[in-house]
């Protein structure tokens, strides 16, 4: 396995990082965390996931 890598965190504590081959963990500031596949989705994920902070 790769090592894991930041992609970005946010303001609003949201988190990406690249677990590897195409593989993206997005978390919340509560720590509750979904793999996807691809950069893309990870940003669409996080993005849902801040949007639903309101």
């Amino acid at each position: 396995m790769d090592s894991i890598s930041r992609i970005c965190a946010t303001s609003k504590g949201t988190t990406i990082d690249a677990i590897g081959l195409g593989r993206y963990r997005v978390c919340n500031r509560d720590s509750v965390c979904t793999e996807v596949s691809g950069l893309w989705q990870a940003y669409e994920t996080l993005r849902r996931q801040e949007q639903n902070l309101h």
